[in-house]
């Protein structure tokens, strides 16, 4: 995802990092060509404010922990592109979504009309909103216990079999490099895919 106002849209950390390491880039370049330029050729390369440079090292050095952020060690899932993220939607659709279609379509108890508004309204409140996507995709929970905090009313919206199909969903998409199941979920290569 190509950044122009990083103030604009909501961010992955990896997309964060991305931004960090062109900041970077720009600033050695801007560095090089000041030097050597001027009257005396020893103008000294602009500076940039120590509290900016001091930021982007915090920022740069916590993203990159292996053991706080799965992009790390999962180079095909989070490989710039937006592949990840529509997989991990069409295993949710697979795995929740069309069970529950089922599970209202084989039901006696109600009228046709009944269950169709039954269904739409359970399917609107397990519908992830994008604030609930991204942190999935930034901390990739191992666990339901890590899932919790990161889903509004997770225990209300989602059975405690779905609270696990979900998990499943996030390790097989986001964690699949660090499982040992390079590129088994359908991700594309580690350059394959674009934006939308």
């Amino acid at each position: 995802m190509k950044i122009l106002d990083a103030g604009t849209q909501p961010l992955s950390n990896q997309d964060v990092l991305t931004w960090v390491a062109s900041k970077r880039a720009q600033h050695t370049a801007e560095n090089s060509t000041t030097k050597g330029k001027g009257k005396g050729k020893d103008q000294q390369p602009s500076t940039h404010p120590s509290n900016f440079l001091a930021s982007l090292t915090k920022h740069e050095r916590e993203l990159k922990d292996p053991k706080k952020y799965p992009y790390v060690n999962n180079p095909t899932a989070y490989n710039g592109t937006f592949d990840a993220m529509r997989k991990f939607d069409e295993l949710l659709l697979e795995r929740i979504y069309i069970p529950l279609e089922d599970k209202y379509r084989e039901t006696t108890t109600m009228t046709a009309e009944e269950a169709g508004k039954a269904l739409g309204k359970e399917q609107d409140e397990k519908t992830l909103t994008e604030t609930e996507q991204l942190m999935l995709f930034n901390h990739a929970p191992q666990g339901v216990e890590q899932l919790q905090p990161m889903l509004e009313n997770c225990e209300e919206r989602f059975t405690a079999e779905e609270q696990q199909v979900l998990v499943d969903c996030v390790t097989e998409v986001y964690r699949g490099d660090e499982m040992g199941r390079k590129g088994e979920g359908g991700v594309g290569g580690q350059n394959g895919g674009s934006e939308p």
